[in-house]
């Protein structure tokens, strides 16, 4: 302990809750699990001679720690927006196991390098999800015409998620409107020809943005005995299937009822 109490007298007690707090955040915000979360910033605290108990939800995350003097100390960070990015998961991961290698300082700093990385480039982005269209495509059964349709959704669906990244919408609404543009994408190459068939560029478009990240954390979180969070990003992914067919539906309703527009 004797190295625990001269990291803890260095430090003031609130930056070290601080920075336990925004790591457990960012694992958060890059998809991380609940517990992952929690036991990032139990490890801080530990190394630096502090107990803590932290309680972590989708949409915040809870720290209290016990610190010189019996002095209590809480911190609630907010949860605003979620992504899957696990290169940034993954480096947090590996940080905080070689936490004794840093000051508080060089460590803060590393974080926040970390922090303000920039995500997957717009083109890779792209790229693999049209290259995910047309593979779907072919699982289905489809022809190589059904492949460049589903390519032309895979498209429109990355534009999508650009530009709704930058307006920061809903995150329901944006599958809603997913769903309507994976129809119509479709429903286009099949009034220009390029199709016969609007059922498998469709579905090869939807499979882009099926919530399978999401169900499986919900397992996990579960297995792990996080039942607020399993139950949660359970029902997430139940409402973000709800949105695509809503918005699918919708669309090749409209069409139909109009009898074609193009």
């Amino acid at each position: 302990m004797d190295k625990l109490n001269d990291n803890l007298t260095a430090v003031n007690e609130n930056d070290i809750l601080y920075l336990a707090s925004y790591v457990g955040k960012l694992i958060l915000e890059s998809g991380g699990e609940t517990y992952r979360a929690e036991d990032m910033v139990d490890k801080i605290c530990s190394y630096y001679g502090l107990q803590s108990n932290s309680f972590a939800v989708l949409s915040s995350i809870l720290t209290t720690i016990r610190g010189k003097e019996r002095r209590f100390f809480t911190n609630i960070e907010k949860i605003r927006m979620r992504t899957i990015n696990v290169e940034k998961i993954t480096r947090l991961s590996k940080l905080v196991r070689d936490i004794d290698k840093y000051t508080f300082k060089e460590f803060l700093s590393q974080i926040q390098e970390i922090d303000e990385q920039k995500t997957n480039r717009f083109m890779y982005t792209l790229i693999g999800n049209c290259l995910a269209a047309g593979a779907f495509a072919f699982y289905f059964n489809g022809s190589y015409r059904d492949c460049i349709a589903s390519i032309i959704g895979a498209l429109s669906i990355s534009m999508l998620g650009y530009y709704s990244a930058k307006l920061q919408i809903n995150n329901f609404f944006l599958n809603l409107v997913g769903g309507m543009v994976c129809s119509l994408s479709a429903y286009i190459c099949f009034k220009w020809g390029i199709i016969f068939n609007i059922s498998v560029s469709v579905i090869s478009t939807l499979m882009l943005l099926v919530p399978g990240i999401a169900f499986t954390n919900s397992i996990r979180d579960l297995i792990a005995g996080d039942l607020v969070s399993g139950i949660a990003r359970g029902v997430e992914a139940f409402m973000i299937g709800t949105a695509l067919a809503i918005g699918s539906g919708i669309t090749l309703s409209i069409i139909k009822t109009l009898g074609g527009f193009l």
